[in-house]
């Protein structure tokens, strides 16, 4: 008996799941979600859509780009400001390390106080140079970086 109830059972679950899948097709297709082409838009079309939306004023737009210009000029000075600015210290350790060599040829036989000296000032001046020319080349990488024209670094403006 717990067998044919079981049997039973498993029957209608078939048939119910057979059919539903039946009835499920023919209600879908009454309840399907509406389709609307270009042609069926334009019956609903108004004159008013053809309308557009209200130009900025030209003031506002000029405005910006100006705004836009002055930002674009004051970031180029900058720019160019600091790489100016590495470009004359390099140059002036440059040329105190020219002086400091000369001066350690004159002295080139002597020996004593005033060439140790010399020495250890021209060693400081060339990690001096040393150390602006990497900060130069830093500031290179970092305007690269950010997009920044190579010009403006060069202070050559458009």
């Amino acid at each position: 008996m717990d067998i044919i109830v079981k049997l039973a059972f498993i029957i209608l679950a078939i048939n119910g799941w057979l059919f539903s899948g039946i009835l499920a097709g023919k209600v879908s297709a009454a309840q399907e979600v509406p389709y609307f082409s270009n042609r069926d838009i334009e019956k609903y079309r108004e004159p008013s859509d053809n309308r557009r939306s209200p130009a900025k004023p030209a003031g506002a737009e000029a405005k910006r780009d100006a705004a836009a210009q002055l930002r674009e000029q004051k970031e180029g000075e900058y720019w160019c400001r600091k790489a100016n600015s590495l470009r004359k210290r390099i140059e002036n350790y440059r040329d105190d390390v020219q002086e400091l060599e000369k001066a350690l040829d004159e002295l080139k036989d002597r020996k004593g106080k005033k060439r140790r000296s010399l020495e250890t000032k021209l060693l400081k001046a060339k990690k001096h140079l040393t150390s602006s020319e990497g900060d130069l080349t830093a500031l290179e990488d970092e305007a690269h970086r950010k997009g920044i024209p190579p010009g403006w670094l060069r202070c050559q403006f458009e």
